[in-house]
Order: structure tokens, then sequence, then C-alpha cells
């Protein structure tokens, strides 16, 4: 008995690929518990008054979801199709947020392959498989790029 999609091990995932994952996350105000739960203390996440003192300087007054969100929701919504068949997660890197993003906006998520290998030191404690490094993209509901990271994964071969 299978677990796991059959079409997303190594073998599968081409270089210059890109995967549109099909589901999407709305940000809702809940953003705001997280930011005070992880002790953000940006004012621009959840200072109200200071962005409506402020609206030239603070995106005409809206609060911004912070990043640490974003990130998560991103790398959610990417998960089932790139992670699936993941034995270990290698790497993050090369992050960028690129526009903001604010409560009610829609978030989606792409993967772009950019590069595989069989030759790499860290897969030594794994069997049958190869590490491969993503281009993963959040946009939001008006097709922005708001969220631009590289990650590495070992994959596992097919079996």
């Amino acid at each position: 008995m299978r677990f796991t999609r059959d079409d997303n091990f190594y073998e599968d995932l081409e270089v210059g690929e890109t995967i549109v994952h099909p589901r999407g996350r709305t940000v809702s105000d809940e953003h705001m518990m997280w930011t005070n739960f992880v002790l953000n203390t940006a004012q621009l996440h959840f200072n109200q008054k200071m962005c409506d003192d402020s609206p030239a300087t603070t995106f005409n007054g809206r609060r911004v979801v912070y990043g640490g969100i974003v990130f998560a929701f991103v790398a959610g919504l990417a998960s089932e199709e790139t992670e699936e068949n993941a034995l270990a997660q290698l790497s993050y890197d090369e992050g960028r947020h690129l526009n903001p993003v604010f409560a009610g906006d829609t978030l989606f998520a792409e993967s772009t392959i950019v590069s595989k290998t069989e030759d790499d030191p860290r897969l030594l404690p794994y069997k049958k498989a190869g590490v491969v490094k993503i281009l993963l993209r959040g946009k939001n509901q008006r097709d922005e790029v708001v969220l631009e990271i590289t990650r590495e994964l070992v994959v596992a071969k097919k079996p």
C-alpha cells in the first residue's frame, strides 16, 4: 500500500519545469495573533493607529502581514507536490519579500525546478535519492509575486 503520490519522485522532477500548485489560502486577521506569538515587535504589523497616522509611509494605512506567516503559507501550499516524497529539507536560501501582503489577500504558490544532482555529500545518509533545488514563488490574487526563496530537498527515487 502506498501513502504518497507516484508522480513526484526525483526522476519525475525536470529542471526548468514549473509546478503551479492548485490550492490557495486567504490570510485572515489571525495573522496578528501569530505575529504576537513570535514576539515580533514591528509596529507595521499590528499598530493600526500608527498606520492611520502615517498613511504615506504605511501602505495607505494598512497593516502588513508578517513575512514569516507569508513564508509558512506559501511553503505549505507547495508541500504536497514537492515534499511528499522528500526525505529531508536541506536549506532555504535567498529569500525575498517583493510585495506586501495584507489581511484578505489570497496566496498561491509555484515551484520551479532549478537543478538536480545525485553527487552531493549531503546525500550520504540517504539511499536512492537526489538533491533537488527549487525556486519557490508566492503570488497574491493579482498574480503579483510576494515571495521568492530557494530551497533544497532530498527527494527519494522511485522504488
